[in-house]
């Protein structure tokens, strides 16, 4: 089953799940009025119960935005302008709140099977991602580093993995990985499903940032 075609699926799934979540959320609300009745234990267990809760409808929004993008897709090969897209990228992430940084550069032209706004929807949530697991803002750059490819680099702004350092290595990015949350799974799947090569990075045996690759129009 192809992305595209998983899209009903993943909207249906998305809409069961935030009922229940709203339920959760609701009578959170109502015990939440009551914590001076509550346990200093009681009340911490509580604001756990309420951050978990959010993250819960925070997934289930940005899968919805991947949902809609993926609805959108006609599936027709297409060129962007990666640069370009990364400017969208950089939108898309400070309306979300996303702390995230972009050096494109000049006009890298791409051909890929998939809309705009599904490539730079699926690129922000991988540099989230990034930026949470390393606590520091992404940053994004562009390089050209074989013939008839485009990378986009996506690291954490000040940390380690730039992608000439010695003892640097990628392996196929592993979207199936326990802990890495719904909308990156759908993100990876979206840019592979694109035509994207979409790779871990590694520099001195610690996760350091992705790496994704397009093919680039002579």
């Amino acid at each position: 089953m192809s992305m595209r075609d998983a899209a009903p699926l993943l909207s249906l799934l998305g809409h069961e799940l935030r009922a229940p979540a709203g339920v959760i959320g609701g009578y959170l609300t109502l015990i939440e009025r009551g914590t001076d009745r509550l346990s200093p234990e009681q009340v911490q267990a509580l604001a756990g119960t309420r951050r978990a809760q959010q993250r819960l409808v925070e997934i289930l929004d940005d899968a919805s935005r991947l949902v809609a993008t993926l609805k959108a897709d006609d599936g027709v090969p297409v060129t962007l302008d990666l640069a370009a897209v990364l400017a969208e990228v950089a939108a898309t992430a400070a309306a979300q709140g996303l702390p995230l940084t972009t050096a494109a550069g000049d006009l890298a032209l791409v051909r890929v099977t998939a809309a705009r706004a599904a490539i730079a929807e699926a690129v922000a949530v991988v540099a989230g991602a990034v930026a949470r697991e390393h606590g520091l803002d992404a940053r994004l750059t562009l390089s050209r580093p074989a013939a008839g490819t485009v990378t986009c680099h996506i690291r954490a702004a000040g940390g380690i993995g730039d992608s000439d350092a010695p003892g640097t290595v990628r392996e196929p990015f592993q979207h199936l990985r326990p802990g890495l949350g719904l909308r990156v799974v759908l993100a990876a799947a979206i840019l592979a499903a694109a035509g994207a090569r979409v790779d871990e990075v590694l520099a001195l045996g610690k996760r350091a940032g992705v790496d994704i690759s397009f093919a680039a129009v002579p």
